[in-house]
């Protein structure tokens, strides 16, 4: 009996193989159909009515509270319009550039700081 090169055995080995694997043609779309709404139902933005308590009445988890702070800027109004006259060389010019910036931004949420007259 004549011995078997390393090669013949790999290629028997690889058409064992290939006699035993099945490929399905089509998914399931019954499963995809199951997975995609489990997925958009855990996707979904879950609301808290109330607080989560542990047994002494301590709260772990807390419904989230909107938050809609008020920015006060550093300067007032009339420094504000006082610095948009100067040069760019002067550092109220700069400052009064980025707090425009935060205005454009944050629009009613930023204000500008009570003027001490």
């Amino acid at each position: 009996m004549a011995s078997l090169s390393e090669k013949e055995i790999l290629n028997q080995v690889f058409e064992e193989k290939q006699k035993h694997s099945v490929i399905d043609a089509e998914p399931d779309l019954k499963v995809e159909k199951e997975i995609q709404n489990y997925l958009q139902k855990a996707e979904e933005e879950q609301y808290l009515g109330q607080p989560i308590v542990d047994d002494y009445g301590q709260p772990l988890v807390s419904p989230p509270v909107p938050q809609e702070p008020k920015i006060i800027l550093p300067i007032s109004q009339g420094q504000y319009t006082i610095g948009l006259t100067q040069k760019f060389t002067e550092s109220v010019r700069w400052l009064v550039a980025w707090c425009g910036r935060l205005i454009k931004i944050l629009g009613k949420r930023a204000v500008f700081r009570e003027s001490n007259k």
